[in-house]
């Protein structure tokens, strides 16, 4: 009974954030399934083990991680999205790691909060969640790991959190993270594009893996966003271009106020040369979101040839759309002179394009085509929620 219920929760959760529930089976049933019956146990107690010479520090029962692991494109993160907020509302789970995060003597860690159609969540990156260990971890005074202070803060903070969603579970790390975790019982539900996780193999923790792929899970469809001249909505960069400039840093832009809900107009070319990647493209867009329902981006005269071979305005795109998300944006795009080339063909042509490139460094490379991917479905799914 509550399996149902939380699952119509969680297929809720998603329409209202511009996913399409249809494309949920019985693959992510099962991973729900299985946190919740994580969750339901009682909580691990440590009990002390002795011997004759000394008293060791109490162990647990390591928990299995589970990794959804798949092409980007397929739903991971976005799945964790949505996990994050049902399960942590129908168990009232805490979110104890804050914006600004405090040791005893007085140092602090910033940690960038992720949003989720416009709330903090409390999923992290791997490489965040090590950051954070890691600063819990080092004493400053002595210039030396403290395994004591760690397994506090563990126990304190996170323990209680009781399940961790983890992106970009990487195939060896320099530190031992979802270990140190699963140590202390909490169960870490990641994703990652690798299928193959030596670290964990290393410490005799085997993850359970989950395949993710079929249909995209966000709603919409690249051309979703491309606005032509017969296009009711393309009064809307007319307007918009009538306001007056405002700058943010180096960024040029006009908002017109349509009935409440703000569009805000950006020409493409001098916006993937803006030095901005995604905290300051969060607080651009909150800035002028304010306290608006919804806010529209319009992205003038777009061209994907424009993109092909800057890769530092790919990172920028892919950054600015990583921010998008996270808000809930809506995205329309137009070019006064052609219809701009936007599709899932034309998309994964650039990114063949980029492969087969020479003298391009491979993780640049890497980076870049995922990133494109990951832009592709993120896309079609602002463009489909600017249209509602």
């Amino acid at each position: 009974m509550k399996d149902d219920l939380i699952w119509t929760d969680l297929l809720d959760a998603a329409e209202r954030a511009s996913l399409n529930p249809a494309v949920f089976n019985e693959t992510h049933r099962e991973i729900v399934a299985q946190i919740v019956a994580f969750l339901d146990a009682p909580l691990q107690t440590e009990r002390p083990r002795k011997r004759w010479f000394r008293q060791e520090r109490p162990t647990i029962q390591p928990t299995p991680p589970i990794i959804i692991c798949g092409v980007p494109g397929t739903g991971k993160t976005t799945f964790l999205y949505v996990l994050d907020t049902v399960l942590r509302a129908h168990f009232g789970l805490p979110d104890a790691v804050t914006a600004v995060m405090q040791k005893a003597d007085g140092r602090t860690h910033t940690v960038h909060k992720r949003l989720f159609d416009g709330r903090a969540i409390s999923l992290l990156s791997v490489s965040k969640w090590a950051e954070l260990l890691h600063f819990y971890a080092w004493d400053t005074h002595q210039h030396r790991f403290d395994d004591a202070a760690l397994h506090t803060f563990i126990r304190i903070t996170l323990v209680p959190m009781r399940v961790l969603f983890a992106d970009e579970v990487e195939m060896i790390g320099y530190a031992p993270t979802l270990p140190d975790l699963a140590k202390n019982g909490i169960l870490v539900v990641g994703t990652s594009n690798q299928t193959a996780f030596r670290q964990l193999e290393q410490h005799d923790m085997p993850a359970q893996i989950y395949q993710f792929g079929g249909d995209d899970m966000r709603a919409g469809d690249p051309a979703d966003a491309v606005v032509t001249a017969d296009d009711p909505l393309w009064q809307l960069f007319v307007q918009a271009g009538q306001q007056p400039t405002a700058r943010h840093e180096q960024l040029a832009f006009q908002v017109w106020e349509n009935g409440g809900d703000p569009a805000v107009l950006l020409d493409f070319r001098p916006m993937i040369e803006a030095p901005m990647l995604d905290n300051q493209w969060l607080a651009f867009l909150q800035q002028v979101k304010g306290s608006a329902a919804t806010l529209t981006l319009l992205l003038d005269n777009f061209s994907l040839e424009t993109l092909r071979t800057n890769y530092n305005g790919i990172i920028r795109f892919v950054a600015l759309f990583d921010a998008i998300e996270q808000l809930g944006v809506g995205v329309l795009v137009r070019n006064v002179t052609a219809r701009p080339q936007l599709s899932r063909e034309a998309i994964n042509h650039m990114q063949v394009t980029i492969e087969t490139a020479r003298g391009l460094p491979e993780p640049i490379k890497r980076r870049v085509v995922v990133g494109i991917g990951r832009c592709t479905s993120r896309l079609g799914q602002a463009g489909y929620r600017a249209r509602q």
